[in-house]
C-alpha cells in the first residue's frame, strides 16, 4: 500500500490524465485478451490483501491464531478467489540477513498458506517491506542483493510442494527508491534488471510457478505500461492504482501533510461538490488544494484511462496483468462515495478482464469491522462494499 506524499507523482499522473478526452475507450480484444487464460492464472481473478498478520510490524504472538479456517470460509464464501498476503522480512527472517529464514516464521507461515488453499483460496506471497532501509540496502549492497535472491530461492523451493494454482510469488511490493530519488545515485532504472535476476533465482527452484512482478514508482501502472516484459514464462505482471491520492488517501496519517488534514471529499469530484468543503478548508493550501482535486473532475473515465494504459501495453506483449491493490481509507472518505469508486475500479478492470485485489479485509481500508471494535471472532462484511465490487 502507498504509504508516502506523493504529491509530485500526483501533478504527474494529472498532467498525463487531463490530457486524454473524458470519453475516449479502448474495447478489449476478446480473441487476443490481456485476461486470464489458465486454470493457474483464473485464481487471481478477485482477491483481498490480509494485512497485518505476516508484516514486519505485526505481533508474532498472533502468527498462528489470528486468522482461523472461518475467516477463510468467509472470504471464499463472498466470492474471494485469492488472498494476497504480505509478508515482512523482520517477520520472516535475520533482520541483518535476509536470506536466513526463520523456522518457526516459515512453519506458521505454511499453516496459514495450507489454512487458507485448505478452504478453497489460493494466495500470492507478497514480499512486503516496512522497514525503511531494506530497499535502500537492496539497491546498493551486493551482499544484499545475493541474499534476497537466496532468499526467493529458498522460499519458492520449500512452497513449491503446493500446486501452481495455490501458490504464487510476488517478488517485491512497491520499489520505489529511485522514483523518490532517495539514494544518490539511484534511479527507477535500477529495479528491472535486478527483479530479472530475482525471477532466475525462483526459477532455479520452480520452473512452473507463477511469479508476480512489479514496475518501480510504487508499482506504478504508468511506469508499467513502459516496461520489457521479461522472457521467463509464466510471469504475471502487476500494478497498483490508488488514483486520486487525495480522495483514496484523505486523512490517513501516514500520507503526510496536507492529506492528512482532509476529510470528506466526494466521489466522483466536481467543482460544484467540494465549494462547500473548500470555502470551510482551514488554511490556504487545503482551500487551493480541495478547488484543484474538485477541477479535475476525477470519475469512472479517469480510472478507464490509466487501465487502458496497461491494458494496451499487456495485450501488445502478450502477457497477462492484474491490479492487486486498490482501496480507499474509510475513516474520513463519505461512504457513498467510497462504495462509487470501489463499483468503478471495479467495472473498469472487468471490462479489461484484469484480475484484481482490494485493500483490505479487516484494517482502515477494510470490507469488514469488528462488532464494537472488539476484534475477536469473525468480522461483519459491509454489504454495500461487496455489492459494490460485483460479491455476494
Amino acid at each position: 500500500m502507498l504509504k508516502n506524499n506523493f504529491l509530485a507523482l500526483l501533478f504527474m499522473a494529472v498532467i498525463v490524465l487531463v490530457s486524454c478526452s473524458k470519453n475516449s475507450e479502448l474495447i478489449p480484444n476478446t480473441e487476443n485478451s490481456v485476461g486470464f487464460s489458465g486454470k493457474a492464472i483464473d485464481k487471481l481473478a478477485k482477491g483481498i490483501n490480509l494485512t497485518n498478520w505476516f508484516n514486519d510490524y505485526s505481533d508474532r504472538n498472533q502468527l498462528a491464531t489470528k486468522y482461523t479456517a472461518s475467516h477463510f470460509s468467509q472470504i471464499k464464501k463472498a466470492g474471494f478467489t485469492y488472498i494476497r498476503l504480505p509478508i515482512g522480512p523482520l517477520m520472516i527472517s535475520d533482520p541483518n540477513n535476509v536470506s536466513s529464514i526463520n523456522s518457526t516464521s516459515l512453519t506458521l507461515l505454511d499453516q496459514a498458506v495450507k489454512n487458507i488453499t485448505s478452504n478453497g483460496l489460493s494466495v500470492a506471497l507478497d514480499f512486503h517491506a516496512y522497514t525503511p532501509n531494506f530497499e535502500s540496502k537492496l539497491a546498493t549492497d551486493p551482499l544484499t542483493r545475493v541474499a534476497f535472491r537466496q532468499f526467493w530461492k529458498s522460499l519458492s523451493t520449500y512452497f513449491s510442494k503446493y500446486d501452481t494454482t495455490q501458490v504464487f510469488f510476488e517478488i517485491f511490493n512497491e520499489p520505489h527508491i529511485g522514483a523518490a530519488q532517495s539514494v544518490a545515485g539511484i534511479d527507477k532504472n535500477w529495479w528491472a534488471p535486478f527483479q530479472g535476476q530475482v525471477i532466475q533465482s525462483i526459477r532455479e527452484a520452480t520452473p512452473n510457478h507463477y511469479i508476480i512482478a512489479g514496475a518501480e514508482n510504487w508499482n506504478s501502472w504508468y511506469d508499467l505500461s513502459f516496461m520489457k516484459p521479461y522472457s521467463s514464462k509464466n510471469v504475471i505482471y502487476t500494478f497498483h492504482l490508488y488514483e486520486p491520492y487525495i480522495f483514496t488517501h484523505q486523512g490517513a496519517s501516514w500520507a503526510g501533510n496536507p492529506y492528512d488534514k482532509l476529510k470528506s471529499l466526494p466521489y466522483p469530484g466536481s467543482p460544484q461538490n467540494v465549494a462547500t468543503l473548500s470555502a470551510n478548508a482551514p488554511n490556504t493550501e487545503i482551500k487551493y488544494l480541495i478547488k484543484w482535486y474538485g477541477s479535475q473532475q476525477y470519475n469512472a473515465d479517469s480510472l478507464n484511462y490509466a487501465v487502458k494504459q496497461v491494458y494496451s501495453w499487456a495485450n501488445q506483449n502478450k502477457v497477462p496483468v492484474i491490479c492487486n491493490e486498490f482501496g480507499v481509507y474509510k475513516v474520513f472518505a463519505p461512504s457513498d462515495s467510497r462504495n462509487k469508486y470501489l463499483q468503478d475500479m471495479r467495472n473498469v478492470l472487468t471490462k479489461y478482464k484484469m484480475g484484481w485485489a482490494v485493500w483490505d479485509y479487516d484494517e482502515n481500508f477494510g470490507l469488514s469491522s469488528y462488532p464494537n471494535n472488539n476484534r475477536t471472532g469473525i468480522p461483519v462484511w459491509d454489504s454495500n462494499v461487496l455489492t459494490a465490487l460485483g460479491l455476494n
